[in-house]
Order: C-alpha cells, then sequence, then structure tokens
C-alpha cells in the first residue's frame, strides 16, 4: 500500500476519507465520484502527481466523512479482507455494509489502507427458536433466545423450556447455553424458574462482548458448576435463523 508522505494516514485526513484509487480512475474520475474539486483533491494530498495516480494508491479525499457515513464510523481495511468477512466479523448484514459504502465502485474489490463506513445499527431484536437435538433424545423440548443489538452493547438472552432435570443426563447441575463462532464462544449461565402450574423455564441473560450475529449457533447444553464439565447440547440453533431484526442504517 501506498501512503506517500502521510506518517499516520489514520489521522491524516482530518474530515475526509481515505479511498484507494480503481482501475482507470483519474483524480478527476475520483472527484467526481466523490462530487469534490479536483483542485480540493490536489490541495489535500500534496505528495501525489496529479497526472501519475496508480491503482490502490490512498489519497485524501477532504471533507466527505460526515456527507458518507454520517451514522457511524470509520475503519480502515486491513490486508486480507473483504466487505463478507468484515460483515462476518462486526455482525453488520453484507447488504448494509454494501449500501452504507455506496462510493465504492465494485463492492468484491476493496484495498488495504483505504476507509469504508461501519453503520452504528439502531437497536434491534430478533428471535431465534431452539429445537431439541436427536442426539441427546431431547426432540420433544423447545427453547428461543433473544439478539439485541444496540449502539449501547449487545445482549442474548437463552430461555429452555421445560427441560428435564440435568441429572437425567449425567452428574450434572445446572444448564448453561454458549453463543458458539468457529474460534471463539461465550457461555451464558441459565437459571431455573419455576412458576405454579406453569412449565419449567431455564433461563440466562448476558451482555457479550463479541458480536452475536457474527456467531454460528447458539446451543444449550447441561452443565456441572463444581467440575465446569459438559454436557451434550439438547438445544440448538443457527444464527442463520434469527428472524424479526429490526432493520440496520
Amino acid at each position: 500500500m501506498n501512503y506517500g508522505a502521510f506518517s499516520n494516514p489514520a489521522t491524516a485526513c482530518p474530515g475526509g476519507i481515505l479511498y484507494a484509487v480503481r482501475p482507470g480512475q483519474t483524480l478527476a474520475a475520483v472527484g467526481r465520484l466523490f462530487s469534490v474539486a479536483v483542485k480540493e483533491l490536489i490541495a489535500a494530498n500534496p505528495y501525489i502527481i496529479p497526472t501519475n495516480i496508480h491503482i490502490g494508491q490512498i489519497i485524501c479525499v477532504p471533507g466527505v466523512a460526515e456527507r458518507l457515513c454520517p451514522i457511524g464510523r470509520l475503519r480502515i481495511i486491513r490486508s486480507g479482507e473483504s466487505l463478507f468477512s468484515i460483515a462476518q466479523e462486526t455482525g453488520i448484514p453484507l447488504n448494509t455494509l454494501i449500501t452504507n459504502n455506496a462510493f465504492i465502485p465494485n463492492p468484491n474489490l476493496i484495498y488495504p489502507g483505504e476507509q469504508i463506513c461501519l453503520p452504528f445499527m439502531v437497536p434491534s431484536v430478533c428471535s431465534l427458536i431452539l429445537e431439541g437435538t436427536p442426539k441427546a433424545n431431547t426432540q420433544a423440548y423447545h427453547g428461543v433466545s433473544l439478539i439485541e443489538i444496540s449502539e449501547n452493547g449487545d445482549k442474548v438472552t437463552v430461555t429452555a423450556i421445560d427441560l428435564p432435570a440435568p441429572a437425567d443426563f449425567g452428574d450434572f447441575n445446572t444448564y448453561h447455553s454458549v453463543l458458539a463462532f468457529r474460534e471463539t464462544e461465550r457461555l451464558i449461565p441459565l437459571e431455573k424458574v419455576a412458576i405454579a402450574e406453569r412449565p419449567i423455564l431455564w433461563t440466562g441473560s448476558e451482555a457479550v462482548d463479541v458480536p452475536p450475529l457474527g456467531a454460528n449457533l447458539i446451543a444449550v447444553f447441561p452443565f456441572d458448576t463444581a467440575t465446569e464439565n459438559r454436557g451434550p447440547d439438547v438445544l440448538r440453533g443457527l444464527i442463520s435463523n434469527c428472524r424479526n431484526a429490526t432493520a440496520m442504517y
């Protein structure tokens, strides 16, 4: 990547956005794309040769950050990343990323060192049905998980309905749930709630420090608090089946 004379490219374009030159683009073409005069581009990039910019060269487009990313934050692209991988990492839907970065000519072509807009998500909730697993012979049992997304933090709530006693599966005294990613996980302890003439519920809620919509699944399993041993998954739900989320900006 080429930052020219920028010693710190992340702060060298105040009020603007760092953009990588695309194939066939001239400085005038970049100006038209962002509705910025060529003389403003030249002033913001004193290190460049205006008639000789090259593919992948990082230039500062001044004064456009607030217009291009009014409800969000700018993020620098790292080597090897794609919009798809960033969507998975952040939990922001890919279509939302594409819509909020319409200044990128081809969403399949992004460059290390340039910036994109990560939109802040308005408060949203999606619900996920948890189904019993055949392996644990719990097909008759069900649960539900609510995933809440907001600027102030994300929360996952899991409720299992009328499960058998944990001891039915072995030396276990409670249930836990897990928000499972490919390479990491977050445990959510569940507590038993008994209400007269109602099904027994196991429920728990945790604020999480990872984007929950980027996980693979939520599972519930018997757990022993003394040994921290886990039993088999008795309920499971794929995050891709989470429904009724409020649209994100």
